[in-house]
């Protein structure tokens, strides 16, 4: 027997689908992944700011006489 008579042809499995797709449904594709990463820095740079302004504004009263009962 010649090698080409002997080969037995094996189909590939199909690729595994955890989720199945259903049919026509629409993938929504994010245009800007990292909006939300950018506006949530923006939101805890903005309160790092606010609370190192409000320790150094305390400071400043601290010596004017302001805060002196």
């Amino acid at each position: 027997m010649s090698a080409a008579a002997t080969r037995i042809i094996v189909e590939q499995p199909k690729p595994l689908e955890l989720v199945p797709t259903p049919a026509g449904a629409r993938i929504n594709t994010d245009e800007h992944p990292l909006l939300p990463v950018f506006i949530i820095g923006a939101i805890a740079l903005a309160g790092a700011f606010a609370c190192i302004g409000t320790i150094v504004a305390l400071l400043q009263l601290r010596y004017s006489g302001v805060l002196a009962p």
